[in-house]
């Protein structure tokens, strides 16, 4: 998930290339990230006959109008004559919670379609470009004679949609991992403060990151010592989200009631996860709260810790596909040491903090040989007043 920057939509008429489009395509997609989760985020942008721009359009909710609607919904017949459209995901051939986009598309005079990924959903894969196909509409998947440029494409339209496509391809929750830290890769005082290490204009972005997840994971330590809300306070986007918390040992629970989450979160939106071997004491502690959050208990480790693959399993059957680990330093660390994190924002400030009185966020990670060191691809760099944020995949 990524929404740096958005381009400018062009003026009316404006010649593009399909390399242009399809890149303009890609930047509105990301402007669904709040509010499309399971559906992935799509953009689309429709050309004249002559190449130039008439129109672009996202999916901008679920269960709202596909990318291809919007993008085509106030342009004539006339308009259309012969037009290409592109868009960054095949167009649905399924009727869901929305009519299937290639089906409406047919009914159109346009002479093309472009689409950057073939649907991964087997209701969709390839069955979309058959539709328009069948009606003599040129359906192909987007390629360029600038074979680098057509792969950079290419991996922008993986990233737009990376959690949709983790969903299907793997059946598992997507993993992101937010860290805030000191130019030195602190994280935390020894004692837990943490706040704040990052400027405001940070902080807002990271709500902006949270509202594009399903949920925000934390361990216990972030609890007990910052009592968060965890909650999505940006000033442009209204959204409830769910909250997963570990708590292996079961030690908060009893507090939950008096906690800030207890009193910002619907309950069902909340998470907590103890381990299996603690059921049934965690039951009992339950059944005397006046509130409760959603239990999941967790199979351990040799040692006792929770067995994070089997959390996100069941995060899996509970309908969470996507979640932003935030902390603390052992629980970021844990998710890294055990290969689990797909994305990962890292915010630095100007600021250095010494490792002597504070905790790093790769405590637990270990590299022998410099070979075996992790490696970030393709990486993205913003600013955000005085701080330096850099995303990419691991």
């Amino acid at each position: 998930m990524e929404q740096v920057r958005s381009l400018p939509i062009p003026a009316r008429g404006t010649l593009l290339s399909v390399e242009q489009a399809m890149q303009l395509a890609i930047s509105e997609a990301y402007k669904g990230g709040p509010r499309v989760s399971p559906n992935p985020l799509v953009g689309s942008v429709v050309l004249d006959r002559e190449g130039r721009f008439l129109a672009c359009g996202y999916h901008e909710f679920y269960g709202g109008p596909h990318a291809e609607v919007n993008a085509l919904k106030n342009l004539s017949d006339e308009e259309l004559k012969d037009a290409h459209v592109i868009v960054t995901l095949e167009p649905c051939a399924h009727e869901g919670k929305t009519p299937s986009c290639a089906k409406m598309i047919a009914k159109l005079p346009v002479k093309k379609v472009t689409f950057g990924l073939i649907d991964p959903n087997p209701l969709v894969a390839g069955q979309g470009a058959a539709i328009l196909h069948k009606v003599g509409i040129q359906a192909d998947v987007f390629t360029s004679a600038d074979k680098k440029l057509e792969q950079q494409i290419k991996t922008q339209l993986e990233e737009v949609c990376e959690a949709f496509l983790w969903n299907f391809r793997q059946k598992k929750v997507f993993v992101a991992l937010k860290m805030a830290s000191s130019l030195d890769g602190q994280v935390a005082l020894k004692s837990g403060e943490s706040q704040w290490i990052t400027g405001p204009e940070s902080r807002e972005f990271v709500h902006y990151i949270r509202s594009c997840y399903d949920a925000i994971l934390v361990g216990k330590g972030t609890i007990e010592f910052d009592d968060p809300s965890l909650n999505i306070r940006h000033p442009q986007i209204e959204k409830k989200n769910k909250v997963v918390v570990i708590d292996g040992e079961a030690e908060l629970l009893a507090k939950f009631p008096d906690l800030k989450l207890a009193q910002i979160h619907d309950m069902q939106d909340v998470f907590w996860c103890v381990a299996a071997d603690l059921k049934e004491e965690a039951q009992a502690k339950v059944a005397k709260m006046s509130k409760a959050p959603q239990m999941v208990f967790v199979k351990t480790n040799v040692g006792g810790d929770l067995d994070l693959e089997d959390l996100l399993a069941q995060l899996y059957q509970l309908g969470l596909r996507s979640v932003l680990v935030e902390g603390g330093a052992m629980t970021a660390s844990s998710f890294v040491a055990q290969c689990l994190v797909n994305r990962i924002w890292m915010f630095q400030a100007p600021i250095i903090m010494g490792s002597g009185g504070s905790r790093s966020w790769t405590e637990t990670v270990r590299i022998d040989q410099m070979k075996n060191k992790i490696q970030i691809r393709n990486p993205r760099y913003q600013t955000f007043g005085g701080d330096f944020m850099i995303t990419g995949t691991l």
